[in-house]
């Protein structure tokens, strides 16, 4: 992929682009968020590792402008251990995924080796299943006409499961998605939030429990097939 590093520390710069080159990737480097902008509307990337902390446009505004430019670059947010509220921030903005400094850098290739696999086209800027919405641009969620109202951390666990139709997620995965730290939730706390997300969503339902692994989304015709 071609991936554009946006990186204000020029030794970690330096190492994210010498990991994914060796892993294939095309690599360019820029080190805040004025030359980020410039470089991602004039060239195509399929990928965007954004640090947050950025010197002048930190990276939420960077993201910010992305989207309401409607470039699809996928995002990978870089933020700072602990700060949670960046990373809701961060995916209500429309982030891809997101992940702690420090980090180990196999865990880097291998989330940006993820996201490839995910989103192997063009990314869209919305996504459905059935008659359910959800705009990426502005995280608005509708079923039919109808508009629904979700909390950051509901908004959250949704984007999760639309993001792959069909896939079973366990409680565990989806904890790990939505939540940071293991001391914030456990399964239980996925339970309620499975069960406020499919009161708010209405019937016919479209998020389906998997008896002794999880939770997944699906259009209710294709229910014959799980």
């Amino acid at each position: 992929m071609r991936i554009l590093i946006v990186e204000d520390e020029a030794a970690v710069a330096r190492q994210i682009a010498a990991a994914l080159t060796e892993d294939g990737h095309e690599p360019k480097t820029v080190n805040n968020g004025e030359a980020a902008l410039e470089e991602a509307s004039r060239t195509p990337f399929d990928l965007i590792v954004l640090d947050i902390r950025l010197p002048g446009i930190d990276g939420f505004e960077v993201l910010r402008r992305l989207r309401r430019q409607h470039l699809a670059a996928r995002v990978l947010l870089l933020t700072a251990r602990g700060a949670v509220d960046d990373r809701v921030t961060g995916l209500q903005l429309g982030a891809d995924d997101y992940l702690p400094k420090p980090f180990a850098m196999r865990e880097l290739v291998a989330r940006v080796r993820a996201l490839g696999r995910r989103y192997p086209e063009e990314p869209v800027m919305s996504l459905r299943v059935a008659d359910l919405t959800f705009d990426l641009g502005t995280h608005d969620v509708h079923r039919g006409t109808q508009r629904i109202e979700l909390s950051p951390r509901e908004l959250m666990l949704l984007k999760v499961l639309m993001r792959e139709p069909g896939r079973v997620f366990t409680r565990t995965e989806l904890c790990e998605k939505v939540w940071e730290h293991a001391h914030e939730y456990d399964t239980k706390l996925v339970e309620v939030f499975i069960g406020r997300l499919r009161k708010k969503l209405s019937d016919p339902p479209l998020i389906h429990t998997i008896r002794h692994v999880g939770y997944t989304i699906y259009s209710p015709k294709l229910s014959s097939r799980h």
